[in-house]
């Protein structure tokens, strides 16, 4: 009788101790995602490192983000903007 307590005691620390399997599982469910995000976080950074160097060395990227993001244009160019599509031109009535 005491040694079936003591067996199933033992099982019990075993499986719900604080160094038990259940807790095992979770730490190795935590420790699968902290992997998954440090691979996403290491392709990440691998592609700004990649842009960074773009930007530090080829003149084309540098004159595309000029042109898209600060509108800058070159020495007589001409700028034609047109609506959003609404069907209609701007100050215009139907």
């Amino acid at each position: 009788m005491i040694a079936a307590a003591a067996a199933t005691a033992l099982v019990g620390i075993v499986m719900f101790g604080s160094r038990g399997v259940l807790h095992l599982r979770t730490l190795t469910a935590e420790r699968v995602e902290l992997d998954r995000r440090i691979a996403i976080l290491l392709h990440e950074n691998e592609h700004l490192r990649s842009r960074v160097h773009r930007l530090r060395t080829d003149d084309r990227t540098l004159e595309r983000l000029a042109r898209e993001q600060l509108g800058f244009t070159r020495p007589g160019e001409i700028i034609y903007r047109f609506g959003t599509g609404s069907g209609s031109a701007p100050g215009v009535s139907p």
